[in-house]
């Protein structure tokens, strides 16, 4: 009889086991169940990424011959190698190589320790029951908040059907306040034509009246312009014989324009205009225009004061005694050249504009009056069109936005959830808009406004971002992604930054409590039963 070594040691290798009345096929140590057909210990093995092929003696010899490590899954010899645990009875494990008999347990049914100083025991049992508890709390969570979720996407689906109803009905609303407001506008530019030409002329009327009233004015400034220049004249004609000499103008101090003390005669010439004498047209027509700034400004001018001292009376002096008559006119006289030396001057030209306001005429009133209500109506026809024109924008953008599959996140626009964290209360809008403020005070902190579902390829609506918020110093806009998981209540249950001015937000929701048949399949993927 001839021995067979490779059979005597596949007794060796192949690991099999009986746990509570479940039986794992028989396979080499650390080959998963899918694997099994690749491990023909009757042929030679191939490395499973095709680098070599070796005697079925060689695998789990703890030599590694494949670059892969395929041919030591039971041992640590390769160390890109992967160890499976089966662990019946609780969920299977795929480790490193590297971890099999290093002296830690990190298989349930204690296969990765199997020549180990270290004793493991098999808790795959008690695991698998503690995860069944688990799965039919999940299970009974799931089926509370989907009946929830079932309320929600019926709530939902009336809610859109009334949405796009509405909408229906303001576009046609729209359709006819817009052909209201067209005719409106048409009534109003019509009036509105009739009542600028009507303006127009009673503009025109104004102008002309204004003008009158210019000229009329111009010539009463003329006269008491003329009457000024006048008084002055009388004034620096000191022997009133009715010309005004270079002598009479230096002796008025008012003409000293360097302040030496006396008028030279260059002084006197310059308010002369040049002339060596002076008649009253002469007067007003060349010299007034230099003189009037200076009587204008003088704050008690040196004309009244030299006349007045010329007039003084004297009782030791018979020469200079003056009769009461002359004396009244003298003081009739001063008192006419205060007032004009007090008076504000008064420009030869006007430069102030005069205003004319002519009331409206019972023609151009009625027109007024109608382009004014014309005006009004097309006001009201168009504040009414942009009304129903935001109203659509809001529906279309109900419509427009996702709220799940079936709609089912509609329910939670419109609310707002907050949270105490650490110093800070974090509030999240969904569809709108999230925020933090502090405890103690102060400005809510805007961390970003509705953007996108951004969830994975298995669960588009897993979460979604927040983004756009206020800047942070030096840094980036706030943002907030809002991961979202069953539960039997609306609820915001943590919040974080991982990242500067980058948030975390957990958030539970009925809406996120789908129960179907993958959910039951996903929970049922536990060794319960025999791998036969």
């Amino acid at each position: 009889m001839i021995f067979d070594y490779r059979k005597f040691l596949f007794c060796f290798i192949i690991n099999y086991s009986f746990i509570n009345g479940t039986t794992e096929v028989l396979r080499p140590r650390g080959v998963p169940l899918t694997k099994k057909s690749f491990y023909d210990p009757g042929k030679d093995f191939q490395c499973l990424d095709g680098s070599a092929t070796i005697p079925f003696l060689l695998v789990n010899d703890d030599y590694c011959d494949c670059d892969d490590g395929s041919d030591e899954p039971g041992t640590s010899a390769c160390s890109n190698g992967v160890f499976h645990c089966s662990n019946i009875g609780f969920v299977e494990k795929i480790i490193p190589s590297s971890r099999v008999n290093d002296g830690i347990c990190d298989c349930c049914d204690a296969s990765d320790e199997y020549n180990s100083s270290i004793k493991c025991e098999n808790n795959c049992l008690e695991l698998g029951e503690q995860m069944r508890i688990e799965r039919e709390r999940y299970l009974e969570l799931m089926k509370q908040g989907n009946e929830i979720r079932q309320t929600y996407i019926a709530t939902a689906k009336q809610k859109i059907d009334e949405t796009k109803q509405e909408l229906e009905t303001l576009k046609s609303q729209m359709n006819e306040v817009e052909s209201v407001k067209n005719e409106k506008f048409e009534a109003k530019n019509q009036v509105e034509e009739l009542e600028k030409e009507a303006l127009e002329k009673h503009r025109a009327k104004e102008e002309e009246l204004r003008k009158q009233k210019e000229e009329e004015e111009m010539k009463i400034r003329e006269i008491e312009e003329t009457k000024q220049a006048s008084d002055v004249f009388i004034k620096l004609d000191t022997d009133s014989d009715g010309i005004i000499t270079l002598d009479e103008l230096k002796s008025y101090q008012g003409f000293d324009r360097d302040n030496d003390g006396s008028v030279s005669d260059d002084e006197a010439k310059f308010f002369s205009n040049g002339l060596e004498q002076l008649v009253l047209p002469t007067f007003i027509e060349s010299s007034w225009p230099m003189v009037k700034p200076i009587i204008d400004n003088e704050p008690q001018n040196e004309v009244e004061q030299q006349q007045a001292s010329e007039y003084q009376t004297d009782d030791t002096n018979p020469e200079t005694t003056m009769n009461e008559d002359e004396s009244l006119d003298h003081e009739e006289e001063s008192d006419d050249i205060e007032h004009e030396s007090e008076s504000p001057s008064i420009p030869a030209e006007s430069t102030v504009s005069t205003s004319v306001t002519l009331e409206y005429d019972e023609s151009t009133q009625k027109l007024v009056d109608d382009a004014k209500k014309a005006r009004d109506e097309y006001n009201q026809a168009e504040a009414q069109y942009q009304d129903i024109q935001t109203k659509i924008r809001e529906l279309e953008v109900v419509l427009e936005t996702d709220f799940g599959p079936n709609g089912e996140y509609m329910a939670l626009k419109g609310s707002c959830f907050e949270l105490d964290e650490n110093e800070y209360v974090y509030k999240l809008c969904p569809f709108d808009s999230a925020s933090q403020r502090s405890k103690t005070g102060g400005t809510e902190t805007n961390l970003g406004r509705w953007g996108k579902w951004i969830g994975s390829e298995q669960n588009h609506y897993e979460r979604f971002i927040m983004e756009g918020g206020t800047q942070c110093w030096n840094g980036p806009a706030r943002s907030v992604i809002v991961h979202i998981s069953c539960g039997d209540d609306n609820q915001l249950i943590r919040a974080s930054e991982p990242n500067r001015c980058e948030y975390s937000f957990e958030f539970k929701s009925p809406a996120a409590c789908v129960f179907n048949q993958s959910i039951l399949e996903s929970t049922d993927n536990v060794h319960e039963h025999s791998e036969l």
